[in-house]
């Protein structure tokens, strides 16, 4: 299975955004660690299941479908009748798991597929990878309740804590909602990681567990090009040609 570069990633969704005039960079770059690991090591075109609920950092599984071959060009994003939309569409794509983008609903879908394999008798894992945001949404939480309630030992979902949201800041959802300690009241395990070191997440990962799993994972918007790390102003700003010059080198040279 191929070791994905997270900095490739990241040129290609920068890419892609940058052609188009179109798209989500910063969310998109916050989870490229963690997209880069779950696609070098699970299966996931094949065999485990990825649901992306925080739908609009769909560019960063684009780029790895391409980097595996699975598609040979990005060059029709967001365009009408597109199997690459702005969003996953499961219906253009087989390799898409979930139609998804509107918010907080993620997590349900990814019970019922946890779910279903359980039933079945089937050894696959399912992974949900949620915005921060979303955690204002009241389905949530009711989603969060039940997953134990079925002992759904084969299901992950990662929390990209990644601070901002389309509308401005979020608030310290770690003291807001004393976040760790509710998630893990409800029969999670829960974990706390830097969502931008990669052995951090496999470690939280791997660990074997017996209950459904919760990975916080602190990173940052925009990681990757210091001008837009930590600035909300990227959440679907489209770069100058100067500003996608300047991204290009420092993830070149990151690289």
């Amino acid at each position: 299975m191929k070791n994905l570069n997270p900095n490739n990633l990241r040129n290609h969704i920068l890419d892609m955004v940058y052609d188009k005039k179109s798209g989500h960079i910063g969310g998109s770059f916050s989870i490229c660690e963690l997209i880069s690991y779950l696609y070098s090591n699970y299966g996931l075109i094949k065999y485990n299941k990825l649901i992306l609920s925080k739908g609009h950092a769909v560019p960063a599984i684009y780029a790895v479908l391409y980097e595996l071959g699975v598609i040979n060009s990005l060059d029709s994003f967001r365009e009408i009748d597109s199997k690459l939309q702005g969003h996953p569409d499961k219906t253009r794509m087989p390799e898409i798991h979930a139609t998804t983008g509107s918010l907080g609903q993620g997590l349900s879908i990814a019970i019922g597929h946890a779910l279903a394999s359980k039933l079945y008798g089937k050894n696959n894992k399912v992974f949900c990878i949620m915005g921060d945001g979303e955690m204002q949404e009241g389905q949530v939480w009711e989603a969060f309740m039940l997953a134990p309630k079925y002992n759904l030992y084969n299901l992950i979902c990662f929390i990209d804590y990644n601070k901002a949201q389309g509308d401005g800041m979020v608030e310290n959802i770690l003291d807001l909602y004393n976040l760790y300690d509710k998630i893990k009241s409800f029969g999670w395990e829960v974990f706390k990681v830097d969502g931008h070191n990669i052995d951090e997440i496999k470690a939280a990962a791997e660990l074997p567990w017996g209950a459904p799993k919760c990975i916080i994972m602190n990173t940052i918007k925009g990681k990757g090009v210091s001008f837009m790390e930590g600035n909300n102003d990227w959440h679907s700003k489209i770069p100058s040609e100067e500003e996608y010059k300047l991204a290009k080198k420092e993830l070149n040279e990151s690289n």
